[in-house]
């Protein structure tokens, strides 16, 4: 996260541009800074996989078998959605189809939150942070975690899931 580190009063002093012009750019980094702070993170697939082994924590994309995880997170209150990151802890390798991830509101008419899928290949231990294609989060919204696995036979890949938001 980034931090805001007060400058001293020289540097202000000696920063081209009117008096108002210098204070308004130093205030536009506080304002970035207190955003960054306000982000929240839950990882999704903790308990799934085997935690012990690092190619097999998480959720197996590769398996062959499409899932669906129920209420792996709830909203307390309403929120917002920055992102899901996606790290893998066991390379990806496609076999048949395209592994997908998917972080779907647990509605009466189901909505995708996020989603990503994987290209191939991918190298173990990276990490992708994808943007929501619909934001907002509701006080009592539930939200799944729907993995599309690709073929068992030649595919590969585990990976860990976080959510990333801010509390409205």
């Amino acid at each position: 996260m980034a931090s805001y580190t007060a400058p001293n009063q020289f540097f202000l002093k000696n920063t081209p541009g009117t008096d108002a012009s210098v204070i308004a750019a130093e205030l536009a980094k506080i304002d970035a800074a207190i955003d960054t702070s306000k982000l929240r993170f839950v990882e999704l697939t903790t308990g799934l996989g085997t935690d012990t082994a690092l190619a097999t924590s998480g959720v197996d994309v590769a398996s062959g078998s499409d899932a669906q995880y129920y209420a792996r997170f709830v909203a307390p209150q309403a929120m917002t959605i920055v992102g899901m990151a996606t790290y893998l802890t066991e390379a990806y390798k496609k076999d048949v189809t395209d592994a997908k991830i998917e972080l779907v509101d647990e509605a009466s008419t189901p909505v995708v939150k996020v989603t990503y899928t994987f290209p191939t290949p991918r190298v173990v231990k990276s990490l992708v942070v994808t943007t929501p294609t619909s934001a907002a989060l509701a006080a009592g919204d539930a939200l799944d975690l729907k993995i599309t696995a690709t073929g068992a036979s030649s595919g590969t890949g585990h990976a860990r899931v976080v959510l990333i938001y801010t509390v409205n």
